[in-house]
């Protein structure tokens, strides 16, 4: 089986680390193969997460927007 593409972002305020860690996981379901959370320039970070497929069974069936994404929203950025 092919491996999953790493979620990457960039630019992370230290405020959201966990946040972001939480949607990548969450929008790819699945258990944790590893993650990495590098401090990128001041109090801002880099986040990849790599995930293992589960079954569809499990799989929550539709996103909803989170408060996470309306503050990317706010700043204008492309969100977790």
């Amino acid at each position: 089986m092919p491996r999953r593409p790493t979620t990457t972002e960039e630019g992370v305020p230290l405020f959201l680390v966990p946040h972001v860690m939480m949607q990548g996981i969450r929008e790819h379901g699945g258990e944790v193969a590893w993650a990495e959370v590098l401090k990128a320039s001041h109090h801002y970070y880099t986040v990849s997460i790599r995930t293992r497929p589960v079954k569809r069974e499990m799989r929550p069936e539709s996103r909803e927007q989170t408060s996470v994404d309306r503050i990317f929203e706010k700043i204008g950025r492309r969100g977790p």
